[in-house]
This record gives C-alpha cells, sequence and structure tokens, in this order.
C-alpha cells in the first residue's frame, strides 16, 4: 500500500468518526431544546450528518473491501463533546452554537482538501459533501445569532 492510499484510509476513517460525532451531538441538542422548529432543524442536520457517514463508510468499503473500524473512544472535535448540563442556560447554548459552527467549518475545509487530493468520483464526492458542510455553516452561523439576539436582547448584524 502506499503512502498516498494510507493516508486517504486514515482521512476517510477520521471523516467518518467525524460525521458520527457531529450526529451525536446535534442530536443529543434536539433533546434538550423545547421549540418544534428548533428541535425539527436540528435533527435534520444530525440526520444529514448521519448519511454523510454513510456515504464515507461505503467509499471506505469500496476503496478498501473492508468495513471502517469504529473507534467509540476516539475524539476528533472535542469541542462537541458537552454534556447535558451544558444546554440549560443561553449563555452555555450560545457557546455550544459557537462550537457547532466551528465544526462545520473545519468539516468543509477538511473535504475541501480531499476534494483536491482526489480525483473522478471520489473527488465528485468530497465536493459534495464540502457544499452540504458549507449549508450546515450557514444553519449553524444562523443558530448561532438567533441565540446571540437572546443573549443581548438585539440583532447585532
Amino acid at each position: 500500500m502506499t503512502s498516498e492510499c494510507f493516508e486517504m484510509k486514515e482521512a476517510l476513517r477520521y471523516g467518518i468518526h467525524a460525521e458520527i460525532e457531529a450526529k451525536n451531538f446535534y442530536r443529543i441538542w434536539a433533546e434538550s431544546v423545547t421549540k418544534p422548529h428548533e428541535k425539527k432543524e436540528l435533527m435534520k442536520l444530525a440526520e444529514w450528518e448521519k448519511e454523510h457517514e454513510e456515504d464515507l463508510k461505503k467509499l471506505y468499503l469500496k476503496m478498501y473491501g473492508e468495513e471502517c473500524p469504529i473507534d467509540p473512544h476516539m475524539v476528533v472535535s472535542p469541542e462537541l463533546k458537552v454534556q447535558t448540563k451544558d444546554f440549560g442556560d443561553v449563555t452555555s447554548l450560545l457557546r455550544i452554537a459557537s462550537a457547532a459552527y466551528l465544526s462545520e467549518m473545519r468539516a468543509k475545509e477538511f473535504y475541501e482538501r480531499l476534494e483536491k487530493e482526489s480525483a473522478g468520483e471520489t473527488a465528485i464526492m468530497f465536493g459534495k459533501l464540502k457544499n452540504m458542510e458549507s449549508g450546515h455553516m450557514d444553519i449553524t452561523k444562523k443558530r448561532y445569532m438567533a441565540i446571540r439576539e437572546d443573549v443581548v436582547g438585539f440583532r447585532a448584524f
């Protein structure tokens, strides 16, 4: 196996773990909100992350002929490892919304790099994931701004 293949294999494994973390993060956040539209929005993000996870797992299987080993203790984005109690007040929610935005931005940059380093249908898939993560950035920024407005009492931007 070439070092380039090894790097792609590890990158895919990393990406799969990142999508699992993001999916779990949005599900936990959705469980903590009471407004139906917020719950729906966060569950939609969790579903999208699950779809990304499944797409990457399929690619991993196709490229390496084996299922990706999942390490339940692997932490890709420590900022997404929040405790349920962290969802209790608005300033904590503001921090959580900020972490979500940063995580989506890192995911976009990660897939952008993989898109540039691959070719063919693999590059196309990474490009689609990059674009989806960009959309997630928009959603999480909107969520952050709404929470921020609750904290400061007016819309600053």
